[in-house]
């Protein structure tokens, strides 16, 4: 029995992870908390430590961000974590940090099948890379390796590649974001962390005044036919399919895309749609190795939490 917990820019998600019997993890004691309403991350981990009742003795922690030596920085807050701080403010004996995209990772071959949505058929090699990545607060990445016995995470950074306009609408997008920096980045047009610059060029290019938006509104208003709304849904829709295929033509991930993370959930009518899907493949219209790979979409808010547990015990215990 341990602490799991994922995170991320926005939420800090704990829970109490259990095997059950050799292959099942069970979780309880399930608890989501808002990472704005601490100062630090142990007010966070400390508050969820006194709702369940107990101090447990292990903490397995899946982290936004590139861990160096125990420590990690926040890709999108404040927040730098070190585990020898952790166990003293929450009097941890033992923590373990992760990234974030190598927990979820993990959870991939974990999680029931009822766990994804299936947005491309496809076949998938069982001896090849399993790509798992996609927006949240930023945009994850990472690569299974190895085989359908065991498989290996690899971290890596690919929402930090560049963004490559394909469309009009993209191109002005492009434009107008690069005045603040030329480097237009997947996660400066995908992640949730930037969508508030995202909808200010939209609405320069749309020839509008700004709207005050909601990103509950924004899903709302674009299912509802709105035109500003829908531009924004379908531009992030089509560049998180498009940045699938790159990184899957980089990872040679012939064993399937796993498309995960709060943003891409949100979005997932406008994934779904066959023309949306359809760009995946098209980014290399005259080869094969598009064409078969299967994408599913991950929709299982404690898959995260399940691939920590896997990970420690499959990895560092």
């Amino acid at each position: 029995m341990f602490l799991v917990g994922d995170i991320g820019g926005t939420n800090a998600r704990f829970a109490i992870a259990r095997t059950a019997g050799k292959e099942s993890i069970v979780l309880t004691d399930f608890e989501k908390f808002t990472a704005n309403e601490f100062n630090s991350f142990d007010e966070t981990m400390n508050q969820f430590v006194k709702k369940i009742g107990h101090r447990p003795s292990l903490a397995v922690l899946a982290v936004a961000g590139p861990i160096n030596d125990g420590e990690v920085k926040f890709t999108n807050r404040s927040w730098h974590l070190r585990t020898n701080e952790i166990k003293e403010k929450c009097q941890i004996g033992e923590v373990c940090l992760m990234n974030d995209f190598t927990a979820m990772a993990y959870s991939v071959t974990r999680v029931n099948s009822d766990s994804f949505i299936e947005l491309k058929s496809g076949t998938a090699d069982p001896n090849a890379p399993i790509l798992v990545a996609g927006p949240g607060t930023g945009f994850g990445s990472c690569l299974l390796v190895g085989n359908d016995d065991k498989r290996t995470a690899i971290a890596c950074e690919g929402g930090h590649s560049l963004f490559a306009p394909r469309t009009p609408l993209q191109h002005d997008i492009n434009r107008v974001l690069q005045r603040s920096n030329p480097n237009v980045s997947v996660e400066r047009i995908c992640g949730g962390g930037n969508l508030d610059a995202l909808v200010i060029a939209m609405a320069e290019v749309h020839g509008i005044e700004v709207p005050a938006l909601t990103p509950q509104d924004i899903i709302e208003n674009a299912l509802a036919g709105d035109a500003f709304c829908h531009d924004l849904c379908q531009l992030r829709a089509d560049v998180i399919v498009a940045s699938l295929a790159n990184m899957a033509l980089i990872g040679g991930a012939r064993g399937g895309v796993v498309l995960s993370g709060g943003v891409a959930r949100h979005l997932a009518n406008f994934l779904s749609t066959p023309e949306t899907i359809d760009n995946f493949a098209s980014l290399w219209p005259s080869g094969e190795f598009l064409q078969d790979i299967p994408v599913r979409l991950l929709v299982n808010p404690l898959a995260p939490l399940i691939g920590a547990a896997t990970h420690y015990l499959q990895n560092e215990a």
